[in-house]
């Protein structure tokens, strides 16, 4: 099972907080796990992992310099993912009976609404890995010659001990073919990672889209990158 909740949250008041509130975001994730379940969430916590779940950053709220600038007037949002069955059940409990407050960064912010669904919110979503499979791995329809991957706040890759900004393809698929078959029932075969490690990186197209960087006035890159061995467009959901 994958599952994407999205929380829609609202501050009581006018809130400035930190731009990039990514740990914050952790660290209220596992809170609203070990409510229901301690054990669960220790084990969560614990370093040198596959996380089987992702915490977005808060979404939403206007800068205001180096911080955000939270109202009363103007919802923001987080989104977390759950990529085993464990996880999900814990994101559908929370879907369906919410907290009415979730702290990030000691600021707590209520929660307006709680959604799985794509319909309500465009980061949301259930899924399975076998009908992921079904699909793309062992369909019969024939699929175009390119993928275009966006993403949507500044990444950088882990390689040799050492952070990459760039989404070079063995980095990029080779994550995600790692993910997979760490948790998914239908493995994808490691030639993947093997042929996206061979894949010229000049066949790559990489444009960097404006974001803020941490810590700097200026403007710096985030990627959206276009791969030229498919077609399908492609967005990263459940990474």
């Amino acid at each position: 099972m994958l599952t994407s909740l999205v929380l829609t949250l609202i501050a009581d008041r006018p809130l400035t907080l930190p731009p990039y509130l990514g740990r914050a975001s952790h660290a209220a994730f596992l809170r609203l796990i070990s409510d229901a379940d301690p054990g669960l969430a220790e084990r969560l916590h614990a370093p040198d992992q596959q996380r089987p779940f992702t915490c977005s950053t808060l979404w939403g709220a206007p800068r205001r310099g180096r911080s955000l600038a939270l109202d009363p007037e103007t919802p923001v949002f987080l989104r977390y993912t759950g990529l085993t069955a464990e996880i999900s059940h814990h994101l559908q409990r929370l879907a369906q009976a919410p907290p009415s407050h979730v702290e990030v960064e000691g600021a707590g912010l209520a929660v307006r609404e709680a959604t799985l669904d794509p319909d309500a919110h465009r980061w949301a979503g259930q899924t399975t890995y076998e009908d992921l499979a079904s699909r793309y791995l062992v369909s019969n329809e024939s699929t175009s010659r390119h993928t275009e991957l966006r993403f949507a706040s500044p990444t950088a890759f882990r390689s040799g001990g050492h952070t990459l900004p760039l989404p070079l393809p063995d980095l990029v698929f080779g994550g995600l073919v790692g993910k997979w078959n760490n948790f998914a029932p239908v493995a994808v075969s490691e030639e993947v990672r093997r042929f996206a490690e061979e894949w010229p990186s000049a066949a790559t197209d990489c444009r960097p889209a404006p974001s803020q960087a941490k810590g700097d006035r200026s403007r710096s890159a985030s990627w959206a990158a276009a791969d030229t061995w498919r077609s399908t467009r492609t967005g990263i959901g459940w990474g």
